[in-house]
């Protein structure tokens, strides 16, 4: 049971960032948490689950590389979320 767990896991990591990779073309302007939060509604919206999930989800494709953010300048709020 506890492998079919990670497998449905795996299945919805895989398609959370099919779907924001393919509805996100290029990079995305953005404050951190603002584009995290547009990341989060995205996948709730898409994906029919929780906030939560869907937040962990967008976790997950962070802590990864698949999603990351660099700001423009240092001490500034707006950056570039990047997907790929």
């Amino acid at each position: 049971m506890i492998v079919r767990d990670i497998e449905m896991d795996v299945e919805k990591y895989s398609l959370a960032y099919e779907l924001i990779s393919k509805n996100f073309a290029g990079p995305l302007i953005e404050t951190y948490p603002r584009g995290k939060t547009l990341f989060r509604d995205f996948l709730y919206d898409k994906m029919g689950c929780s906030f939560l999930e869907a937040e962990e989800l967008v976790d997950a494709l962070e802590k990864n590389g698949k999603i990351s953010f660099a700001r423009f300048q240092r001490r500034k709020r707006f950056g570039e979320w990047r997907i790929g």
